[in-house]
Parts: structure tokens; C-alpha cells; sequence
């Protein structure tokens, strides 16, 4: 890497749930050791020099509490919508065409901490990427925030995200961490966490944030990020955690990014 960017350029950073909020909004955390470190990036960030992205699971998965999320799952179901029915068949069968979509009910919510922060990305110029998951999860306040892409854009993006995620759930992580605790108890995933004993609260908590971080890596490269900027290092969440040093670096070297903390970054701009 070199230590500096040209002024003319324009890095792509999709930025992690752990460092978002302080540089979207720097000005509430005035005792931070990097405040201007972040405030720094801020200004980068309106004046069109870092091109900022967030993954719509900071307002979707992680608004879960850590200790609601299974009761959350045990809840929630993808809304199904009956589009078409057809009894014609000559064979006496019955033709059903339907529409699976984010339930529409028991959907997160932004507390007034989490909508503050999030006013203030979008003010800075911060761009909000949703993961389409068939039936996923939404927040209604966040739709019209969701960046909005061509369809030629919107198709090489598809494309791109469901190989990465693919990819990282190959490597038993993201998603694969909640679907695993799943199956252990129901053919259906979100059923199986319903069915969890309370002993696997904790793992069902660590496993939506993982979840979380996987999609969050696939957004990224899906959008053809420079960098991903966290202070992540899976220290606690295990070797296939998708931020562990050897699978972040596995898909750093397959999918052509770098991960990089806000001072670093800073260090770009002199």
C-alpha cells in the first residue's frame, strides 16, 4: 500500500458496525483518543474523497439486543403472498405462484441513539447497502435510505454478493454459524432457533453478529470496496469467525480488498 492517496482519487470504504458511528458522527464523542482521527475521515467523507458505504444489517440484525435475538427469530417469518392460483390443470393439479418477502411485522427497530447516528451518515454522504436475502430482515426507516443501483449495476452487484456470501458460508462462517445451531433442532432454520434450548442464548447472540459481519463482507465486495474499516480482529469469536486473520485475509487475497482501522486510513490523507 502506499502511504498516501492522489487528491484526485476516490476510495471505495465500506465501513464495520465497530467504528461507524464515532466518524458519522464525530462531534458526540469528543473524549475518543481518535476523535480527530474520525472527524478527519468525516470531512473526507462529505467532500466526495472516500466514497462510504454501511451494510443495511447494522440497522437490521445488529438493532437485535444480544439477549432478544431468540426471541426475536422465534417470532419472526418472511412474509408469503399468494400471486397467482390456477385449478385448470387437467390433471387435477393446482398451480400456485408466490411471493416470499421481510415479514411484515416484529421488524427491527432504530432506537433514538441508533437513528441519530444513522442522520448523521447520511448527512456526511454515507450509503446504505442492503444484502437480499429471500425473505430477510428490513427496517422500515431505513428503506428509503437503501442505495439505489442501475439495473446493470443492481445485476453485477447480485451476482457478485451471493458468490461471496457463498463463499464465506463454505467457510463456516456468517451465516453458516446461525443456520448450524438451527438444523441441530428443525429442518427449518428459524424454526430450529425457536426450538433452542436457553443454554444456546448466548451462541444464538454471538451467531446473528456473525452473521452480520459475514454479510457485511460480502456487501463490500459486492460493491467493489477498496477497504473494509474495522477494528475487528475476532479475538473472542474463534478461527472461523469471517474477521479471524486467516479467512479475512483468505477473502482479502480472492476478492482484491484490504482491511483497514480508522488510523490507517487517516494515514492515507495527509
Amino acid at each position: 500500500m502506499s502511504n498516501h492517496i492522489d487528491k484526485g482519487s476516490i476510495m471505495i470504504v465500506t465501513f464495520d458496525s465497530n467504528v461507524w458511528r464515532k466518524i458519522a458522527s464525530p462531534d458526540n464523542f469528543p473524549k475518543d483518543p481518535d476523535f480527530f482521527i474520525n472527524k478527519k475521515i468525516n470531512a473526507l467523507i462529505k467532500n466526495n474523497i472516500i466514497n462510504a458505504y454501511l451494510s443495511e444489517t447494522i440497522f437490521t440484525l445488529e438493532a437485535i439486543k444480544r439477549v432478544d435475538r431468540k426471541e426475536f427469530f422465534k417470532i419472526y417469518r418472511p412474509n408469503i403472498d399468494i400471486v397467482t392460483q390456477d385449478n385448470s390443470a387437467i390433471d387435477g393439479m393446482i398451480n400456485i405462484t408466490f411471493k416470499m418477502g421481510p415479514g411484515k411485522t416484529n421488524q427491527p427497530k432504530l432506537t433514538d441513539f441508533l437513528r441519530e447516528h444513522l442522520n448523521d451518515a447520511i448527512n456526511a454522504g454515507f450509503k446504505i447497502i442492503r444484502f437480499p436475502r429471500i425473505g430477510g430482515l428490513v427496517n422500515a426507516e431505513v428503506e428509503e435510505c437503501i442505495h439505489k443501483f442501475s439495473d446493470v449495476e443492481l445485476k453485477n452487484y447480485l451476482d457478485k454478493v451471493f458468490t461471496v456470501a457463498k463463499h464465506i458460508e463454505n467457510l463456516n462462517s456468517g451465516y453458516k454459524w446461525i443456520e448450524n445451531i438451527g438444523k441441530k433442532y428443525d429442518s427449518k432454520i428459524l424454526d430450529g432457533i425457536g426450538k433452542a434450548p436457553d443454554s444456546e442464548n448466548g451462541d444464538i447472540a454471538k451467531a446473528v453478529a456473525e452473521w452480520a459481519d459475514g454479510d457485511t463482507v460480502a456487501c463490500a465486495v459486492g460493491i467493489n470496496s477498496d477497504y473494509i474499516c474495522t477494528n475487528d480482529r475476532a479475538k473472542s469469536a474463534g478461527n472461523n469467525s469471517v474477521f479471524s486473520k486467516d479467512i479475512i485475509e483468505l477473502l482479502a487475497n480472492d476478492y482484491e480488498f484490504k482491511i483497514i482501522t480508522p488510523k490507517e486510513l487517516e494515514k492515507f490523507f495527509p
